[in-house]
This record gives C-alpha cells, structure tokens and sequence, in this order.
C-alpha cells in the first residue's frame, strides 16, 4: 500500500504541477505557436516582424519569442497550430506530461535503477519537482530533450542503430545544450567503430534541412539581419523594441550575480571552457561506457554553454540518476543527501534564474563523487 501511495502521489502531483502551469504561467509556446502559424502562411518564421504579428493577434501582445530553433520544429508544431490557441496550449501541457512520466519510466529501465517500490516513485516526485516544474512554467522543450536523451542510450543498450541514429539528430532541436553530448557520443561511437548511428543521423539531419528548405525556401535569409539574435540576449517587446538585459542560468551570469568584473569573469569562465572540453575529450577516449560518457557531455556541456536557463535542465535528471545508481554499494550516503537537499532548495530560495547554475554544480560534484567512490564498478548495466 506504501508503494501504491508513493505512484500516486507522484503521478497526481505531476499533474497538479502541469495543470497548476497551464492555468497560471505560461509562455514560449505562444512563441512555437505564431512560427508554426507563419509557417502554413508560407511565410519565414525567423523574421520576428511576421512571428510579432501573429503573436499579436492571438494572444494580444507581442513580447520577446523570436523564433530560433531549427525549422523543422517549426513544422512539427503547425499541427496543434491548427487548433485554437488555448486548445493547442493544453495539447502541448499534455504531451510534456506524458512525456515526462514516460521518460522517467524508460530511464529506469535504461539504467536498472532504482528498484520499482516507493523509493523509485518519492524519486521521481524529486526529479520533477527539481526538472519538469521550471520547463512546465515556461512551456519549454527541456522535457522533449529529456526523453530524446534516453532513448538514444536505450537504442544502443539494444543495439538499434538506425534508430539511434535518428534520435542523435533530433536531439539537435536545441544545439546550445545538445551539440557536446551528441558530439561526444558521435565520437565515442567512432572511436569504437560504430560508424553506423553516426551516418543516419547525418542522413537524417540533411535530409531534415533540404526537405524544410523546399517546403520554406530563403529561410535562413533573416540571420543575415544585425538584429536577428538580439533576442537572446535582450528582453524584447516585439521586433522594435529592448525592455531589458536577458539574465540566463549560466557560469557567466552565475558569476556576475557575485559581482565578478567583466575581466575576471572572462578569465574563469576561459579557464573552465578549458578543463571541462580536456574532462570531456579524456572521458570520451578512455571510457568504455556509452553512460558515463554521455552524463560528462551534458554536465560539460551546462556548465560551459553560453546560453541556457533553468528550463533547459530535464536531460541532466540522467545525470542524478546515474550517479545514485552506481553509488548503491557505498556506505556512505552523506554526500548525496547534502547534494540533493541543495539542489532541491534552489528552487525554493532562488532570486534570479541565474541561481539555477547550483544544479549544475551540485549535479557536477555529486557525478565527481560516484564516479571516485564507484572507482571502476558498476558505472554502467552490464548491457551497456
């Protein structure tokens, strides 16, 4: 009965948190909504003037949602942009419900861990809360890196290359979070001789590229523009118009809440832009699991990005679990208690979504120490 009251609890609290986030918040959706719209216009969605307009009349302002992902989202969105617009909202909110419930269950089967009872279900309860919260309020694509993550790792603990292969290039739906862990799995395939998911994901991502090019010829016209990537930086209140300095959940601005200079903040950040790309590249080459290999590019990869905000964080729930999971056999669970009871206050005593990059140190630290307490066991299920 504990166990049946722990799932449900997890499963009616995510729903809660879901439906609490559709009714309340809400906000870049309406972005992915107007680009698809301008889309079945057959007019280019990176041009902010056409996205503005369509923003405009559906929902009454225009705000700061310049549409910046690769245009083959943009066409996988225009079927619910077919739909009113708070219709289509919910049909997103209930596809990222989904979604993150079924990648928490494919994760446990990925990594063995935890054992199905209670524990697992108060897991998953802490992985939402600390995860699927944030990118629910803002409606974000974190959730759908989450699930494209695992079921690359998955797809090769079965050996399935061509669908391995696909999910390596759809997992470029956000590059600035996903290119290092993609590039390194690419590389550890390679350096294993497993050419095979590598080139159907190149396959797939130009065959994506040419088929939304015939479909939106000139796309890529607006990137020319001085303004074009104004909006990732600036808070921007249509095309014209700059309200405020963008504050990301990134090592730069972490350290600039500090009130670290300009100078030195530079400094630290090259410094650690050099130690992270030297961890992952020794990772990649020496490890011989997919796992570890794949957990070092996401924590490298947030650590150094240059941009991201807490929403993007889902994908790194593989790295929380994999350093628990290999850490079972170690007495000692003092580390990962503090670890999580720190990241897990975040978002309770967060100011600034600046703050968020504790998560990611937190996560750093608690990945450092299983991997140094687990020295070479269990780092991975046998299959991997």
């Amino acid at each position: 009965m504990f166990d049946f009251a722990a799932l449900s609890l997890w499963i009616i609290s995510s729903a809660s948190m879901a439906a609490f986030c559709w009714i309340e918040y809400g906000q870049d959706f309406r972005g992915y909504y107007a680009a698809a719209r301008v889309l079945l216009e057959r007019e280019n969605p990176y041009d902010y003037v056409q996205v503005a307009r369509v923003l405009l009349d559906v929902t009454g302002r225009e705000g700061n949602n310049p549409f910046y992902y690769p245009l083959w989202f943009g066409w996988f969105i225009t079927p619910l942009s077919m739909l009113p617009f708070q219709a289509a909202r919910l049909g997103w909110m209930v596809f990222n419900w989904a979604m993150w419930l079924l990648g928490l269950l494919r994760l446990r089967q990925l990594l063995d861990f935890p054992r199905p009872g209670w524990r697992a279900w108060l897991l998953n309860l802490l992985a939402t809360f600390l995860f699927a919260w944030m990118t629910w309020k803002f409606e974000q694509t974190g959730i759908l890196l989450f699930v494209i993550a695992v079921e690359i790792l998955l797809a090769h603990k079965k050996q399935q290359w061509n669908r391995m292969g696909l999910f390596l290039a759809l997992a470029l739906i956000k590059p600035n979070v996903m290119l290092l862990p993609v590039a390194a799995i690419a590389a550890y395939l390679i350096i294993h001789r497993n050419w095979r998911p590598v080139l159907v994901a190149f396959g797939i991502s130009i065959a994506l590229i040419l088929s939304t090019t015939a479909l939106t010829p000139g796309w890529y016209g607006p990137f020319f523009r001085p303004a074009f990537g104004l909006g990732l930086t600036k808070v921007l209140d249509g095309p014209n118009l700059v309200t405020d300095t963008r504050l990301n959940t990134t090592l730069l601005d972490w350290l600039k809440w500090f009130g670290i200079p300009g100078t030195p903040r530079s400094v630290i950040y090259a410094m650690a832009l050099f130690v992270a790309i030297w961890v992952l590249g020794r990772t990649t080459l020496r490890s011989k699991s997919i796992l570890e290999v794949a957990v070092t590019g996401l924590l490298v990869s947030y650590a150094i990005t240059p941009y991201a905000l807490q929403y993007d964080f889902p994908p790194l729930a593989i790295a929380m679990f994999w350093a628990l999971s290999i850490t079972g056999h170690v007495e000692s669970k003092l580390v990962p208690i503090l670890v999580l009871t720190l990241i897990t206050s975040v978002l309770i005593w967060e100011r600034p979504i600046s703050d968020g990059y504790w998560i990611v140190v937190g996560l750093s630290i608690l990945a450092a120490w299983a991997r140094t307490a687990s020295g070479n066991r269990n780092l991975t299920p046998a299959a991997l």
